[in-house]
């Protein structure tokens, strides 16, 4: 244990500050716009969402409007269920987790029903990947994650080289009927994920609420909603629930969102792997933790690639923007100037100001962790950054941390998962800065225009009632009376919304007194 020093019984004003997380003064930026209310941060060359490649459809928006009535019914075979429980709910033995096994969906969505035969499903997940079955069957008291796909065909080499995977082999007699199956979507998507209520978000939507907040902001985000969801075996008692349902980030998320032009480029899902953290950081190797995932050999990349696997071996754009991200030395002005040309600025800093309301701490700026990056294609790559994974926010899910996420400054210096000094450069370049002779980003110049459009968003966010306890609020009665969540439930390890939201502006006042808040 170690040893601890006592404190004096009179603090300076300094070390209160100190004490509680904010910041005593922020170095004076030469950098500073003439007018802070109007940040100078430009619109990058590339347009989202004009001319897509995939235009949203009419059954597209009503699955994902939370007004929309909704049930997701799955069932498979005892063999299909069996292969998932023994093989993909281990999360040290990856060997099997990419492969699907058969199920029946039937969605009934506003009284009309859709049902899809031979559609693959896996668990998916990280930690929360468990054994599901008990006795046989499914159980109530081992729920788990999964992902369903449209398009399988069960004809892959492995269907018939692996004995676990020939039971589900399928042998097409007809071409056209299984080009049919390669094309078959839900509603143009390809993929859908649902998970179960694992943080006890009595709300059932403050990952759904948090998702809708980056779209109405201009930052790339899947949609979410609710679905009651029944998952048997054929012939025993099947178990109900209410699932989150989650659009996939994937190829076609891409091509919803981008002209022909800029939607072949390089899509990375980033995480804190067994490699380490996706911190952007210039020391990262290509086979080590850059390349494309193989669970088959137990190889997980912090940046996994998941789109142009064959053709980008390269990851030039990675490396370049890598490049640019870990420049300590050029002016505030020089390195605005470089960062703008290969990252969309303008919705990073959105995305930092919302995901900084939320207190997620196993996000990209708390630990490194859960988002993605997409570079367009063309002959200007810009970069995008794609939030994923946001069931531990706003109080849900933070295990004993809902304090934690609230009591420290919007331009703190700390990752807040381990309390450590901030590791990754581009928060230095653009929202925190210290004069800690610990820090070793103590002499990198902050852009002034970029922490100042951080601070308005914050404040527009707050102030014209985006993230409220009334927007929340009807936000989750905006889903059917049926199956909707308490709109001031909290739960195990939880805190209500708007208790949260209350401690959060709270701190803010405290520690970030130049932030002009209105509300309470």
């Amino acid at each position: 244990m170690k040893n601890k020093k006592l404190l004096p019984l009179f603090l300076t004003p300094v070390a209160l500050l100190m004490l509680t997380g904010c910041p005593w003064m922020q170095p004076i930026n030469p950098d500073k716009p003439d007018n802070p209310d109007t940040p100078d941060v430009p619109d990058v060359p590339v347009i989202v969402d004009d001319n897509p490649v995939i235009e949203d459809s009419e059954e597209y928006n009503t699955f994902w409007n939370p007004n929309t009535e909704l049930s997701i019914n799955i069932e498979m075979s005892q063999a299909a269920a069996e292969f998932i429980d023994r093989y993909q709910s281990d999360h040290d033995n990856s060997t099997y987790f990419d492969y699907y096994v058969p199920c029946t969906v039937t969605i009934e969505m506003n009284s009309q029903t859709y049902t899809f035969e031979e559609v693959g499903i896996r668990q998916k997940g990280n930690m929360s990947r468990t054994s599901m079955l008990y006795e046989g069957n499914f159980s109530m008291y081992r729920l788990a994650h999964y992902k369903l796909s449209f398009k399988e065909t069960f004809d892959d080499e492995e269907y018939t080289t692996i004995s676990q995977l020939q039971p589900f082999a399928k042998t097409w007699e007809d071409s056209a009927a299984r080009k049919a199956r390669k094309k078959r979507t839900l509603f143009d998507m390809e993929k859908i994920d649902i998970k179960w209520n694992r943080n006890d978000d009595l709300s059932k939507s403050k990952q759904s609420f948090a998702l809708k907040q980056f779209r109405d902001h201009g930052v790339l985000a899947g949609h979410d909603t609710l679905a009651p969801t029944t998952i048997g075996i054929t012939g025993k008692d099947p178990i109900y629930t209410t699932y989150e349902v989650l659009e996939c980030i994937d190829s076609v998320f891409i091509k919803r969102h981008f002209s022909e032009e800029f939607a072949d480029g390089d899509l990375y899902k980033c995480t804190y792997t067994d490699r380490g953290p996706a911190n952007m950081s210039k020391n990262l190797t290509i086979g080590n933790q850059i390349g494309v995932e193989d669970n088959k050999t137990g190889f997980h990349p912090s940046y996994d690639l998941k789109t142009n696997k064959k053709k980008n071996t390269t990851h030039t754009n990675l490396f370049n923007l890598f490049n640019v991200v870990n420049d300590k030395t050029s002016t505030a002005a020089e390195f605005k100037t470089k960062l703008e040309k290969v990252f969309d600025v303008k919705s990073f800093l959105m995305y930092e100001s919302i995901a900084f309301l939320l207190g997620n701490f196993d996000d990209m700026r708390n630990n490194a962790n859960n988002y993605y990056m997409y570079f367009t294609s063309g002959e200007n790559p810009i970069a995008f950054v794609i939030p994923y994974d946001f069931d531990r926010c706003l109080g849900a899910g933070c295990e004993g941390k809902q304090e934690y996420m609230t009591n420290f400054s919007a331009e703190s210096t700390k990752m807040q998962c381990n309390g450590s000094w901030q590791v990754m450069n581009i928060y230095w370049r653009t929202i925190c800065a210290s004069s800690d002779a610990n820090s070793q980003h103590k002499n990198v110049e902050r852009v002034e225009a970029y922490r100042a459009l951080y601070q308005k968003n914050i404040e527009d966010l707050l102030n014209n009632g985006d993230f409220s306890n009334s927007s929340f609020t009807s936000y989750v009665n905006s889903f059917p009376l049926a199956y909707r969540g308490e709109a001031d439930g909290s739960g195990t390890d939880n805190v209500s919304f708007n208790e949260y939201l209350t401690r959060k502006i709270s701190k803010i006042k405290e520690c970030n007194p130049s932030y002009d808040i209105k509300v309470s």
